[in-house]
């Protein structure tokens, strides 16, 4: 009996490791669907936030960011955007406690580009840039009203995204040593930090948020 539970607690604490890194392997939803607990407003008014059911809202300007009360830093972000026409919005990532979320982490663009008001933008202020400083390589949208799907992969210096399905972005930070705009350069911004979502003045609604990290 005792060889027995020798052998048997080998095992297990064998498989111990294995379990754990099962453990945080797995998709871990950032949303309860009830309250935002685990979330905090930066740099805007709380009420613009809506526990909306299945869905997280922003239902009034002046919202700045809903930001993670976590930080992370390689990890998949999976989750679901809605605006309508003329919408704007965005994805942080990586981003400090101080600052604007766009230019001292990351924000990865939601934007209705068929809207005339936009036609003047850099190419990287479109749907899918890494603002202001990366375009995204193709369009992938659906129209405004309709739900679409982000998959953000951070993996050190390497960032890709897809959209939809499709593959939007695929870059590594350390080559962008120039900061566009005036801002600092991807290369030079952290590899840990918050990710939210963006209020910017128009209802967007967001869903099925969900994290692994790597």
């Amino acid at each position: 009996m005792e060889r027995r539970e020798f052998i048997l607690g080998t095992v297990l604490a064998a498989a111990a490791p294995g379990a754990a890194l099962a453990a945080q392997q797995q998709f871990v939803k950032l949303y309860n669907g009830q309250d935002l607990s685990g979330w905090h407003v930066k740099g805007g008014k709380a009420e613009a936030w809506k526990a909306n059911g299945e869905m997280i809202s922003c239902v009034a300007p002046g919202g700045g960011w809903l930001a993670s009360d976590k930080e992370y830093g390689d990890f998949v972000l999976r989750l679901e955007y809605r605006i309508g026409p003329g919408g704007n919005s965005g994805v942080g990532i990586r981003f400090p406690a101080e600052g604007d979320p766009a230019h001292v982490g990351m924000e990865i663009q939601i934007l209705d580009d068929s809207d005339p008001k936009y036609a003047n933008l850099n190419p990287a202020q479109y749907n899918g840039g890494i603002y202001y400083q990366s375009p995204a390589k193709t369009k992938a949208a659906k129209a405004p009203g309709e739900w679409n799907r982000y998959v953000i992969r951070c993996q050190g210096p390497k960032i890709t995204i897809r959209l939809n399905g499709t593959v939007i972005q695929d870059v590594n930070v350390e080559e962008f040593t120039k900061g566009q705009g005036g801002h600092k350069a991807l290369a030079e911004r952290p590899r840990k930090g918050m990710v939210g979502l963006q209020s910017h003045g128009d209802q967007v609604d967001f869903r099925n948020i969900e994290i692994r990290e790597l």
